[in-house]
């Protein structure tokens, strides 16, 4: 630890310095002095103010004065000829304004990256001159690689460029948390070995890659400068790590509220313990499917009331297969049991996701003649798109949001938290509320003889 005296420089002076030392050293990489015009970092779809963190291209793109990330890719306010590069992180709902965007512009200059290019690289092959695979967070040494597409290249030697993006516009939904309140994010790894049928994140990486704790120490000395409320830890898996105590222990000293994700075959009684000591009030848990079992969920309820025990709040996610939910009688069966679930297990938060099967994973050729390509633009886990009867689907979704807000406000819940504090996880649903009354109040005036829509309340 540096002792502050007379001739030393304070922590932030000296993190100025340490970031202008490595910016010059970046810069002077042969490649970089190739591109000294603008170099324009972008995500399609555009960043979402109200649900997400940080855009993740910020790991990617290199340092340096003519580097800037673009909000709005629909006004990037410079002609080509004042850009160099334009670095775009492309997810598959993003796809189609990725293509109008790619056309309007020299596909010479323009790179891709994410977990869309990763899947589906040659996707993109008439659209972009370089196609980024995997995790990457050295821009300039994967560059350096020949052919149109390569794989990322990861040296650990560098934070993201916080700088580029105004980290007060997050509005992540947390219990607790207010509008007002600073969260930010960090990574500690990446990748995941799991390989869970359902999920995608091992196709970007299927094997835990951790970053050195120095740098995880040299990101929290960084980030103290935001003095954020909350921090996510968004590695898929947190407790998977060997060291994952010691760079918890340097993330405590943020003393922000942390919540991350971890399995419930990780957390035993003295890793609950630990968390609780580091300033982690809540850890997202994944319920998944429950109408199948999972290898990691088998101690969920011990872990569950282990978390109740020592304060911690729990979050469970799950996930919703439209093609079990088709019917009413199906649909009544399934929340039924959720519910219980719920009761149980009784979390502080609950977040439910539609099945969205990408190509890649085990679960593709089981789905994909359901999925269109105008399907692609539906990928946010809110849309029941592989029911294709639109008043059915509708029902869907309205009933997802449903049994979550009777839970929030049920007896059940009241003897956990108060639901009604006006934080972030309140406000959200209050907007889903106000959503769904117009979603049906539209499709009744269209089809005002359907009793299905009609029955679709909240009492």
């Amino acid at each position: 630890m540096i002792k502050i005296g007379l001739n030393t420089p304070p922590p932030n002076l000296l993190s100025r310095i340490g970031n202008a030392i490595e910016d010059v050293k970046t810069i002077t990489h042969p490649l970089a002095k190739k591109y000294n015009k603008n170099i324009l970092a972008m995500t399609f779809p555009k960043q979402d103010l109200n649900l997400g963190l940080e855009p993740s291209v910020l790991t990617v793109v290199p340092d340096g004065k003519n580097v800037r990330y673009i909000m709005d890719y629909n006004d990037i306010g410079f002609k080509d000829k004042d850009v160099d590069l334009y670095l775009c992180s492309v997810y598959v709902t993003g796809m189609k304004d990725f293509i109008k965007f790619a056309k309007q512009h020299p596909k010479s200059k323009i790179i891709v990256g994410g977990y869309e290019p990763t899947m589906n690289p040659q996707d993109f092959v008439d659209h972009a001159g370089k196609i980024i695979t995997g995790p990457c967070d050295s821009f300039w040494e994967t560059m350096e690689q020949g052919g149109q597409i390569v794989k990322g290249i990861t040296l650990n030697r560098r934070i993201p460029r916080y700088d580029l993006y105004d980290i007060k516009l997050n509005q992540q939904i947390i219990p607790d948390k207010k509008p007002d309140d600073v969260v930010t994010s960090i990574n500690t790894s990446s990748g995941c070995p799991n390989n869970c049928d359902f999920c995608c994140s091992p196709l970007m990486s299927n094997r835990i890659v951790s970053k050195p704790l120095e740098l995880v120490k040299k990101e929290v000395e960084y980030l103290k400068q935001y003095n954020p409320k909350f921090i996510f830890i968004r590695d898929e898996n947190f407790p998977l790590q060997k060291d994952w105590k010691q760079k918890l222990e340097a993330i405590s000293k943020l003393d922000a509220k942390t919540y991350l994700f971890a399995s419930a075959n990780l957390m035993t009684e003295d890793t609950i313990k630990i968390m609780k000591n580091n300033n982690v009030y809540m850890t997202c848990l994944g319920l998944e499917d429950i109408t199948r079992e999972y290898g990691k969920n088998r101690k969920l309820d011990e872990v569950c009331e282990k978390h109740y025990k020592h304060g911690l709040f729990k979050y469970l996610s799950f996930i919703v297969d439209p093609l079990k939910v088709n019917t009413n009688e199906k649909s009544a069966e399934f929340y039924e049991k959720l519910t219980g679930r719920f009761n149980d297990l009784k979390p502080e938060m609950v977040c439910g996701n539609f099945l969205m099967p990408f190509k890649g994973t085990k679960l593709w050729d089981k789905y994909k003649h359901l999925v269109s390509k105008e399907d692609f633009s539906l990928y946010n886990s809110k849309s029941a798109f592989l029911e294709k009867n639109l008043e059915r689907r509708l029902i869907d979704e309205f009933e997802m949001f449903k049994h979550q807000w009777k839970y929030y406000n049920s007896e059940t819940y009241k003897g956990i938290r108060e639901f009604k504090t006006n934080d972030t996880l309140y406000l959200r649903f209050l907007e889903l509320k106000d959503m769904f009354a117009r979603k049906i109040a539209d499709a009744i005036e269209k089809n005002p003889q359907s009793k299905a829509l009609k029955n679709l309340t909240l009492e």
